[in-house]
């Protein structure tokens, strides 16, 4: 995914109270984090060998399934 793929994540994530991030190092390398603004916290992604990164993708669909 491009750039631009990862700017439109990250203004859906914004718009449902979300932040973006990019993982660090290790296993989680290349991968993001939704942290949620309101609580300070990271969302489990219920991917089970990431329990709370995302793949861009997986953030999006993620994000788009999610109601408050």
């Amino acid at each position: 995914m491009s750039n631009a793929d990862e700017k439109r994540v990250q203004k859906l994530a914004g718009s449902k109270g979300f932040h973006l991030e990019k993982a660090g190092h290790g296993k989680e390398h290349g991968r993001f984090y939704l942290m949620n603004v309101h609580e300070s916290a990271r969302t489990r992604s219920g991917v089970a060998e990431h329990e709370f990164s995302f793949s861009l993708a997986e953030a999006e669909a993620w994000l788009a399934a999610y109601v408050k």
